[in-house]
């Protein structure tokens, strides 16, 4: 290695330590922490794609629905002081942001994609973190009807977990795995909520941010 690169490698390193140094760690802070994984974790990309001579660090976030927009941007706002590009395309929003440090801190927390997204278990340890990062993961995932609230993931270990956290919070659900008959597709975790109790507690508790969500199911429940 020459000099030359030696020397842009110590400035690049000494930038993301800067910028990474300038992240509030306060709770509030990291409560919005907790909530941006779990978008990503259902309706993220975060991706470190090796060019020819660097490494180039992209977020990108596709909600289908203004509110959950908002409140995403304004998070990635708040705690990194940057503002994600947003395009539209076929009524899906793409919300990028190309930014080493943002990637960089957020993938010291826990892992993305869809077979390997899984929990800032760190955070998990700051109250309400779990209830954050739910709403946010149900708010990208989750499908509302009359009778029940539904999440689904090829990701079978963690939608499991997902499960134990409702648990936990004694919203009380059903969960499969189902198993298509074509062998060349993956098979599916599911978890319903489906009795009046445990719907009205998952609103109490955890909710949506999510405009069309949030408004079906509190019609179901006649609030």
């Amino acid at each position: 290695m020459n000099n030359l690169r030696k020397s842009a490698l110590l400035r690049w390193r000494k930038k993301l330590e800067n910028d990474l140094s300038k992240i509030p760690k306060d709770k509030k802070s990291l409560l919005m922490k907790a909530a941006l994984c779990g978008f990503l974790a259902g309706d993220g990309s975060v991706q470190v794609r090796k060019e020819k001579n660097y490494s180039h660090y992209q977020l990108d976030f596709f909600p289908d629905d203004k509110e959950m927009l908002d409140t995403y941007c304004s998070f990635i706002k708040s705690i990194y002081g940057k503002s994600p590009t947003i395009s539209i395309r076929y009524n899906v929003y793409n919300a990028r942001i190309s930014q080493k440090f943002i990637v960089y801190d957020l993938m010291k927390l826990c892992n993305f994609g869809i077979y390997k997204w899984n929990f800032p278990n760190n955070l998990f340890k700051i109250k309400g973190a779990k209830e954050k990062w739910l709403r946010a993961f149900y708010s990208a995932e989750g499908y509302v009807n009359n009778k029940t609230i539904k999440i689904q993931s090829v990701n079978l270990k963690s939608i499991k977990i997902v499960s134990d956290l409702l648990n936990e919070m004694e919203i009380y659900h059903s969960y499969y795995v189902y198993t298509p008959k074509n062998i060349n597709h993956s098979k599916v975790g599911m978890i319903f909520i489906g009795s009046f109790d445990s719907r009205m507690k998952y609103y109490k508790k955890i909710g949506f941010w999510h405009s069309k969500k949030e408004k079906k199911l509190k019609q179901a429940l006649d609030l």
